[in-house]
């Protein structure tokens, strides 16, 4: 369950900062407004679910060019954001989650989250 809830909390904390509103979990989901396109969605459509599914996060991966890399010793795995104005590197702990995929992804939403967040 407290999976869940962080899945949820990290997806809607990246919305937030990347523009949708009025958003509401449903059923372990999240539904909004979109930044842009609302009046297309009738002003409420559902928020990607970037730590759940490649589909959304390879979205992000390309979109803000994130560079993900394993750990020499295997045990976590480091998103990395390189631009003129800011290098760091998100570094999330593979125990923390079920699978290397799913720690990816969630490295990915935090990068993005402090991307948008600084800009």
């Amino acid at each position: 369950m407290k999976n869940q809830e962080n899945k949820i909390a990290a997806n809607k904390r990246l919305a937030e900062l990347l523009g949708w509103s009025n958003i509401v979990e449903v059923g372990g989901a999240l539904v909004g407004t979109p930044p842009a396109g609302a009046l297309a969605s009738r002003g409420q459509a559902m928020v990607p679910d970037w730590v759940g599914d490649w589909a959304a996060s390879g979205q992000l991966i390309c979109e803000y060019r994130v560079d993900l890399e394993w750990s020499h010793d295997g045990k976590d795995v480091v998103a990395i954001i390189n631009r003129n104005y800011m290098y760091e590197e998100f570094t999330v702990l593979l125990a923390d989650f079920s699978t290397p995929d799913a720690a990816a992804r969630a490295a990915v939403v935090r990068a993005v989250a402090e991307l948008v967040g600084c800009a």
